[in-house]
């Protein structure tokens, strides 16, 4: 399982490359080197399903858990209609291209987590004592932080505007930090909880930085400068990351923390 890990880290990061260099043909839309940035997402695209074909396999042929088979069969349908949606033009559909990418990211994440050393060892299970439970709260996370990625990836592809993402990017940290002090507040010593709600609530502070450094550039009519296209892409990338660490915790958090207790009369 040891080295099915190493290669499911592999094609993750092959798959991270994939979609920052999707965010790079659109954030250097108009410019020079636009059709160079095509030409390397597209040789991206080859590396990527290559490794994710080989994973499927890999998965098949171990005789892997039905979760783990399901996730990469995901996937790979994922990929798949990614690339479909790849060939075609419009607003709709290459907003749609963007988030599937981020939505495939989080499905390889899911993938690397369940087969980490920490997922084969036994859960240390603990008992959710707070309200909200951290079980709607992680999946709430994860759910808004999809729409979030949504509105991002409609804003970069002009099918929204930019205030749906602006408004959207301040709910979504809030709520993300109050998830993370949840969980840190609750188990401050549990060996896997509390550093994945650290990376989370990290992370999105970098998401944040990012974010609003673009957009300041953009107002700024620094939107053709080269650190422009770096600040946008790093925004994109983490912000796939950003939502595979919603959803790997929020798998985390069903597997090791046990429902409140029900008080009895």
């Amino acid at each position: 399982m040891a080295r099915l890990h190493l290669f499911a880290r592999l094609a993750a990061f092959s798959t991270l490359i994939l979609v920052m260099t999707g965010a790079a043909v659109t954030s250097s839309r108009d410019q020079p080197g636009q059709v160079l940035l095509e030409i390397v997402h597209v040789a991206a695209t080859a590396p990527a399903t290559l490794l994710m074909a080989i994973l499927i396999i890999w998965l098949f042929r171990t005789g892997a858990p039905a979760r783990l088979t399901r996730a990469g069969q995901s996937a790979f349908v994922v990929l798949m209609v990614d690339a479909g949606l790849g060939k075609f033009h419009g607003p709709v559909v290459t907003t749609l291209h963007a988030g599937l990418a981020a939505l495939l990211f989080a499905a390889v994440g899911a993938i690397v987590l369940f087969t980490s050393p920490s997922w084969q060892r036994e859960p240390d299970l603990v008992r959710d004592y707070g309200w909200p439970s951290l079980r709607f709260l992680s999946s709430a996370a994860a759910f808004l932080l999809a729409v979030q990625v949504g509105f991002g990836a409609g804003f970069r592809h002009s099918a929204v505007g930019v205030l749906p993402h602006l408004l959207g990017a301040l709910v979504v940290a809030l709520f993300i930090m109050i998830v993370g002090a949840f969980v840190t507040h609750q188990f401050p010593k549990h060996a896997v909880l509390r550093p994945m709600a650290v990376a989370f609530m990290t992370i999105t502070g970098i998401q944040v930085f990012l974010g609003m450094t673009a957009f300041l550039m953009r107002l700024m009519n620094m939107g053709n400068s080269l650190a422009f296209l770096a600040i946008s892409v790093a925004h994109v990338g983490t912000g796939s990351v950003t939502f595979a660490v919603s959803v790997t915790l929020a798998m985390e958090i069903r597997r090791s923390v046990l429902p409140r207790a029900q008080e009895t009369a």
